[in-house]
């Protein structure tokens, strides 16, 4: 994305603004496995904020104090507007270059605009390459989605019984989730894609019946039926990639004499097939699953609830780009705004342990990066090698940022060297090499001494209170199966509880990252953090059964509320729940996860603080 508008600049005699469309080239690093809808919104906002972030450096060039506070504010705003909608990618980091880049540019308002123009115009570039893939597969992002929801099916259906069962268990559920949001927002562009869209929508519903049918069958003994039926839904994961030349697969007959949760799983499947076979749209899905959109006002009202980190997240990185800019331009470093961005950098680590790693990573990569850089500026490139070099370390960039961050860093470097000097050819290339060493020192010492003292503990802090809120909603969802509520209300329960075992082990898997060490406080609360989450898929499970129930009476089921009210408010307290419940006939499965959830529990005391490391 890099080379090409360089490439233009330097043919029509100007190589520095072919540098500057580059940095908007910068925004195809933001493409992720979104829908083309989503894609074509997202690259635009980003095109026009890198734009709207260089234009704010240039106007603020003037005043150092300006400059300082307000790379706080870019960094600090895009960084929270990324946390909220969970757009994956580099964060707010090239924001930060683009408002660095502008602080070294004149303040003329005639320039500015232009050289914004420019850099937009390198988006938009971006933009068209980005959406490029449309053209030939429009639901590529939309089939990827299903099928790894179908191949975690297949791993999960393997895993039963293994000690993988319960990783698996919350992987598949969160692909479940992320597949529904995909396709929430997928569009057809034309008749014939409609078909195919209803389709997978249609899959991703049957996804959900044959998860439930898999918890169901988790408790009896294996049976070899369930490897074929694995491979079942293999086959359904690479019909959906295009890997598969058969139009369909036949779910084996077994004999009558099968538990009758292993026939539901083997039905639920063969509906799968059925739908997945080329001719078969048959089945509709209910237009309810997939028009809900959260709104916009939703979203950033629960940004400021109690239980949000993003503002933070947003917070620490706005406070360490200011301070982290102040000692820079204090100092009177040259070209002080490589400190910032080396801090930027640094903190792209979603937690404590990673943006550590990743400011040693950093590090190493950027000695390694300005070796590769001295090379390439010791050959004096000019003319069309300039583009061309930055084109290829953009490739190799691009290639592997999302999977090997310290390596991208090597090819970050010399990209970064080769665009200040063609900005400022003035300058000689040993200044900028040095500087630059100096620079990754102090940017990113200051960035690791400040994400270990800004809001470290965000995630512990929040673990008990999620972790409560789902034992709460396991307790909505066993009264409303007793109660024999309608389906509308069972189903809204069981979306909201769903949605808490997946913020559970997010949660917990960020505390158990807070630290270096790993911390005996969080690590004791694993079991009971298993416990609950293996109870709460059994209850979707349950709350799925046509099974009908003999009533129950209203005060053995005000005993069970209570029981998990006791759970509840132990993990809120820290101390160990004591309770009686009554035996539950009706689910003895589902009684002996509530019990084993109460005995991983006593490790509760009220002497611990689970929330201090």
């Amino acid at each position: 994305m890099s080379g090409t508008p360089s490439l233009l600049g330097v043919l029509m005699g100007n190589p520095a603004l072919g540098i500057l469309a580059s940095i908007g080239g910068f925004t195809f690093l933001y493409v992720s496995n979104e829908t083309y809808e989503q894609r074509a919104v997202r690259l635009f906002w980003v095109a026009l904020g890198l734009a709207v972030s260089f234009a704010l450096g240039a106007l603020c060039s003037y005043n150092t104090m300006l400059t300082v506070l307000m790379f706080g504010i870019v960094g600090g705003l895009f960084t929270l507007m990324f946390t909220v909608y969970q757009i994956t990618g580099p964060s707010g980091m090239f924001f930060v270059l683009a408002y660095a880049v502008g602080t070294s540019m004149t303040a003329d308002l005639h320039v500015i605009l232009q050289d914004c123009l420019i850099l937009l115009l390198g988006g938009m570039f971006a933009w068209m390459v980005g959406m490029a893939g449309v053209i030939k597969n429009p639901h590529r992002t939309e089939s990827k989605a299903s099928s790894a929801v179908y191949y975690s099916l297949a791993n999960l259906l393997s895993a039963v019984g293994t000690a993988q069962f319960t990783d698996l268990q919350h992987q598949t559920a969160s692909l479940m989730q992320q597949a529904d949001r995909t396709l929430m927002n997928s569009k057809w562009f034309g008749r014939k894609d409609k078909p195919y869209t209803e389709k997978l929508r249609a899959l991703n519903t049957q996804a959900r019946e044959i998860f439930l049918s898999i918890l169901d069958i988790s408790l009896l003994p294996k049976h070899e039926v369930e490897e074929q039926l694995s491979s079942a839904l293999q086959i359904i994961g690479d019909q959906l990639l295009g890997k598969e030349n058969e139009s369909g697969f036949a779910v084996p007959t077994f004999e009558n004499e099968l538990n009758h949760s292993i026939k539901n799983l083997c039905l639920n499947i063969k509906m799968a097939v059925e739908v997945n076979s080329k001719n078969a749209f048959d089945l509709k899905t209910d237009p309810k699953d997939y028009k809900t959109k959260t709104g916009i006002r939703v979203l950033w009202r629960n940004v400021f609830t109690s239980g949000s980190n993003a503002p933070f997240i947003a917070l620490r990185y706005g406070i360490i780009l200011v301070i982290s800019a102040a000692i820079a331009y204090g100092f009177h470093f040259d070209r002080s705004y490589w400190v910032p961005l080396s801090s930027a950098s640094v903190m792209g680590g979603a937690t404590y342990v990673a943006s550590l790693h990743r400011g040693m990573q950093r590090s190493l990569g950027t000695i390694i990066g300005i070796i590769v850089g001295a090379m390439l500026l010791w050959l004096h490139p000019q003319f069309v090698a300039v583009p061309l070099i930055l084109a290829t370390l953009q490739f190799v960039v691009e290639l592997i940022y999302g999977r090997n961050y310290s390596l991208a860093v090597i090819f970050i470097t010399p990209s970064t060297l080769l665009i200040g000097s063609t900005l400022q050819p003035e300058l000689t290339s040993e200044f900028f090499i040095s500087a630059r060493i100096v620079d990754i020192i102090i940017g990113s010492a200051v960035a690791m001494v400040g994400i270990t003292w800004l809001w470290r503990k965000t995630a512990s802090k929040r673990l008990p209170s999620v972790f409560k809120e789902a034992v709460e909603r396991e307790g909505e969802l066993l009264a409303a199966i007793l109660n024999s509520e309608s389906i509308g209300v069972r189903k809204s329960i069981e979306e909201k509880l769903q949605n808490s075992l997946i913020q559970l082990r997010l949660v917990y898997d960020n505390a158990f990252a807070e630290s270096m060490r790993r911390n005996a406080r969080t690590t004791i609360l694993w079991p009971a953090v298993g416990d609950s989450l293996h109870l709460g898929y059994m209850l979707l499970a349950a709350s799925r059964n046509d099974n009908p129930i003999n009533h129950v009476s209203s005060d053995r089921i005000e005993k069970y509320q209570h029981g998990f009210s006791v759970l509840a408010e132990s993990i809120e307290n820290n101390k160990k729940p004591v309770m009686n419940m009554p035996a539950l006939p009706e689910f003895p499965s589902i009684y002996e996860d509530i019990m084993q959830l109460k005995r991983s529990l006593r490790v509760l005391d009220s002497s611990l603080n689970f929330t201090r490391f």
